[in-house]
């Protein structure tokens, strides 16, 4: 029988920085056949350059994440579609596992643990913080007051039966979906695999994403009639008191993640008061 074809959709802008390492780990899969789709928002960089080179795919549209992860999927011709971001690098054989788990076990979604790594020391305050964020969200996430990962494999037919991503989200149109899927019943299933998350090494970087995301949460919670905000803070809250709980005999790392949660509040509750104002 012939294998499943799958699509990895990755949405990029100004990602002339990381792409060629991404590229390169889902060419370099342990499975066939794998066809890559970019959806780039206009970059000025070397962004599609480099992913012409790499044979993939290439859609230039202006987009919100959501909208570009829904022309991937219309572009695609895969069984399957993989979401994967511009800073993110696949283990060998992540791919031959979904594929494997949805084929056997009847999953129409697949979730992929990340390990989230940062080079310089605040890249490697915001991993620290983010893998403890993990931590916390398998320690604690069964009582649903904090927010939880979502897949990022999916069988392409339900998701499109679904109606595909919200366009009109700018943040959490992942969690809308998977929020949806779930709705319908969809078996949800957890691969081994991993993937790696390369962090921003400047403070600018970090503080942009979380600006970013405080503008667009009142869309967000207006779509859902979720109180995302409250969960945010209390995730972020018992992430801080992880990290003080493991980081004692490193003071420094514990202390830029204690700015670093500062300095993430303030970015979003700025965004937060600049969409509402």
């Amino acid at each position: 029988m012939k294998a499943p074809k799958v699509s990895v959709v990755i949405p990029t802008y100004e990602a002339g920085a990381t792409i060629a390492r991404c590229l390169s780990s889902v060419q370099n899969q342990s499975y066939s056949p794998v066809e890559i789709i970019i959806v780039d928002n206009f970059s000025d960089d070397t962004t599609t350059t480099i992913a012409k080179a790499f044979g993939a795919k290439v859609a230039r549209r202006k987009s919100t994440p959501g909208l570009a992860r829904n022309v991937g999927i219309a572009n695609s011709a895969g069984k399957y579609v993989f979401f994967v971001d511009s800073d993110q690098i696949l283990s060998r054989c992540v791919v031959e596992e979904c594929v494997t788990k949805c084929e056997k076990e009847n999953a129409g979604m697949v979730r992929v643990p990340e390990l989230f790594i940062g080079e310089g020391f605040w890249g490697s305050c915001s991993a620290e913080w983010k893998n403890c964020y993990v931590k916390v969200e398998q320690r604690f996430g069964a009582d649903g007051n904090i927010l939880s990962g979502e897949p990022r494999f999916f069988s392409k037919e339900l998701v499109v039966r679904i109606g595909m991503f919200n366009a009109a989200l700018l943040w959490g149109e992942d969690y809308d979906l998977y929020q949806r899927l779930r709705k319908m019943n969809v078996k949800e299933v957890s691969c081994q695999s991993m993937l790696c998350h390369c962090e921003p090494t400047s403070l600018k970087g970090i503080m942009a994403r979380n600006l970013r995301y405080g503008e667009s949460m009142p869309t967000f919670m207006n779509h859902s009639k979720k109180q995302i905000f409250q969960r945010v803070m209390r995730h972020s809250l018992l992430t801080w008191g992880e990290i003080l709980s493991e980081l004692g005999e490193n003071p420094g790392i514990a202390l830029g993640c204690s700015i670093l949660l500062g300095m993430k509040a303030f970015a979003m509750m700025a965004g937060l008061l600049a969409n509402l104002a």
